[in-house]
């Protein structure tokens, strides 16, 4: 049962992100996260705080505003005090030359008494350093600014 209420809740999450509401989705995060993105790029990095985090999502935004994510596969195992997520799932945007995008994401979470504590993520980076230069390329400065770290 409890394993079906944290599925429930990683879908609901997912549900907010595509909602644009990824301040739903920061509450959830411990005081003291670790959210690390794979690769040097302008979305890559490791942050520490829910703060830090928070300004990584709003720059995912404001970089794909038309960002789409598609859940594929969740696998939870462990107990409330401390609980493993496996997420697969894909993402989908419209390129700065209106061709579609698309990319598949591992996101690997823990979770300690209900905050998520830990986020690892990812995908295909080289195929997203090509989206990023091509957006940085049409202007986009915050495409290629330094990684959000604290």
């Amino acid at each position: 049962m409890y394993h079906r209420i944290v599925r429930s809740r990683v879908l609901a999450t997912f549900a907010h992100l595509n909602s644009y509401d990824y301040r739903s989705v920061v509450d959830t995060f411990s005081p003291h996260i670790t959210h690390r993105f794979a690769g040097d790029h302008a979305l890559g990095g490791m942050r520490h705080s829910r703060t830090a985090a928070q300004r990584w999502y709003e720059r995912l935004f404001r970089l794909f505003p038309d960002l789409r994510f598609f859940v594929e596969n969740i696998v939870v195992a462990g107990l409330p005090h401390h609980t493993q997520v496996a997420v697969q799932f894909r993402v989908e945007l419209t390129d700065p030359v209106g061709e579609r995008y698309e990319n598949r994401v591992a996101q690997l979470i823990r979770i300690k008494w209900g905050k998520i504590v830990h986020i690892d993520l990812y995908e295909d980076t080289s195929k997203l350093v090509r989206l990023l230069t091509m957006l940085s390329d049409c202007g986009t400065t915050e495409a290629s600014a330094a990684p959000i770290t604290d």
